[in-house]
Parts: C-alpha cells; sequence; structure tokens
C-alpha cells in the first residue's frame, strides 16, 4: 500500500507542503535553525525516505512539479522593487558594483580555497554558483560540467548559512542602512535571504530582490571566463 501511494503525484506534493507548514509553525514557536521551514521539510522528507525505503524517483513523481514554481516565485519578488524604485534610481551605482565586486571576490576566494585542498574542476564547478538562486544555479553548474544535485544541495545551505549570520553580522558590524542590508541578503543568500529581507523591512525586500537577479546575470555572464580560468588552473 505505501508503495502504492507514494508513486501517485499527490504524495510528494503534500509531502513537502505538510513538512514545510509544520516547519513554519514549529519555527515561530522556537526559532531555531533546524525549524526553519526549508531545512526542516528537506531533513524531515530525506529521513522519512530512508524509514520507509520509499525511492527518491517515486517522490519526485510529485515533488518535481514544486520546482516548476521556482522560476515565478523569483521573478515575483520584483513587486517590492517596483514599490521602492527610487532606491534603485538613487543609490544604483553603489549597488551594481558592489554587487560586480562580490562576484568577482567570490570567484578568487573560491578559486584560491579550490587550490588549496585540490578540488577537481566539476567540484569548482559545482560550487561556483552557490550564491544565486537555484534556478540561475542549476543551468550554470550543468554548463561549466558541474554536479547539479550536489550545486542544489550546495545552494540550499548557502540561503540558510545567510538567513542564520546575516542579521548578527549586521548588528556587530552596526549596519543599519536597509539598502545596503537588502543586497548583502540577495546577493549571498538568494531567495532564502530575500525572505529574510522581507522580515526587516520593504525597502530591504526590494533590494534584496534586485540583488537576485542582478547577480544571477552577472554570474551567467561571468560564468564563461571562470570556466576558462578553471581550465587553466586545474
Amino acid at each position: 500500500m505505501l508503495e502504492t501511494l507514494s508513486i501517485n503525484p499527490y504524495f510528494g506534493i503534500i509531502l513537502s507542503f505538510s513538512f514545510f507548514l509544520l516547519g513554519t509553525v514549529l519555527h515561530k514557536r522556537w526559532p531555531i535553525p533546524i525549524f526553519n521551514p526549508l531545512v526542516f521539510a528537506i531533513s524531515s522528507i530525506i529521513i522519512l525516505l530512508l524509514l520507509t525505503n520509499i525511492p527518491y524517483g517515486s517522490y519526485n513523481v510529485g515533488g518535481r512539479f514544486i520546482n516548476l514554481w521556482i522560476t515565478p516565485a523569483t521573478v515575483a519578488l520584483a513587486i517590492k522593487l517596483e514599490k521602492n524604485f527610487d532606491y534603485l534610481k538613487k543609490y544604483y551605482t553603489a549597488i551594481l558594483s558592489g554587487i560586480a565586486l562580490g562576484v568577482i571576490f567570490h570567484t578568487v576566494i573560491l578559486i584560491i580555497v579550490s587550490i588549496f585542498f585540490q578540488f577537481s574542476p566539476d567540484m569548482v564547478a559545482t560550487l561556483f554558483p552557490k550564491s544565486v538562486t537555484t534556478a540561475i544555479a542549476l543551468g550554470v553548474s550543468e554548463s561549466m560540467g558541474g554536479i547539479v544535485s550536489l550545486t542544489v544541495a550546495i545552494v540550499v545551505f548557502t540561503g540558510v548559512l545567510g538567513t542564520i549570520v546575516g542579521p548578527p553580522i549586521f548588528a556587530l558590524l552596526k549596519i543599519t542602512d536597509p539598502v545596503a542590508q537588502g543586497v548583502a541578503l540577495g546577493s549571498s543568500a538568494h531567495a532564502m535571504g530575500t525572505a529574510k529581507a522581507i522580515e526587516l523591512g520593504d525597502v530591504q525586500a526590494a533590494m534584496s530582490g534586485l540583488s537576485i537577479i542582478l547577480t544571477g546575470v552577472i554570474i551567467v555572464i561571468f560564468a564563461p571566463f571562470a570556466i576558462e580560468i578553471i581550465a587553466l588552473l586545474f
């Protein structure tokens, strides 16, 4: 009976939403990282599939339909930007230069770490798009010869880490400017960072949504050059 249920498309959908909603309830009561809705849902589904010996393919019959909403959800973040467009016009130079320098710095650090730990070229390609939203990261990782499934896990981990350490870092360094907070969260922790930015305020949310798009565009443009650099160094 369990095997028959698991291949039903509704099984993966209902399972995903159920654990996510449960994580939301738990996180509101106990706001600790393990109860982050996305982390809780992913962890719970993995544990359940392992305990019941349900193949991932069976779960993904329905779970894959949720993936269809990744791109529309990312685009929908532009709603906040439209309402706070004046900030973009006022700070566009700082925003664009900050994101571009962030991508370059990220690439340099990744190459240094990869050389130190002797990562293979495919592992470098897997890690390269870790700070952009999943919809973009998948395509970049695949085009560079990375391990796509591992890229997804790393992107999720990066987002969770960014939402956890972002606000404490703002407090520690006394970063109170809403534009700076939004750009930092969006360019480093993508959609999950934007979810945290929405909690901080509308300006942070708008700038974070903008940063997701710009970071993704810059990563896509920079990817061919990164491939050449990887080929030369590794």
